[in-house]
């Protein structure tokens, strides 16, 4: 991961400082954690969600991929039936 990892803030603080974040995010390329309530997202900078993005779309396109996909249907379509023949 190219990207440093970067501060873990409570929502109710990160409104205070958000111009600061939103520098960490962009400028220094770290990402934050956000959290409230237990519950935790993560921001990251848009030319970061766009390397994502892209490597998504090329490992999708590859044969691996394809054969994991047909192997993960065929999973679900005999639990399906499975289910339905218990019903």
């Amino acid at each position: 991961m190219s990207e440093e990892s970067g501060p873990r803030v409570d929502v109710a603080y990160a409104a205070g400082v958000l111009s600061e974040l939103h520098e960490q995010v962009c400028r220094r390329r770290r990402r934050v954690e956000l959290t409230r309530d237990g519950e935790c997202c993560v921001l990251i900078s848009k030319d970061e969600l766009n390397s994502l993005e892209k490597a998504l779309e090329i490992l999708a396109d590859t044969d691996g991929f394809r054969t994991l996909s047909g192997k993960i249907a065929q999973l679900a379509a005999a639990a399906n039936q499975d289910a339905f023949l218990q019903a």
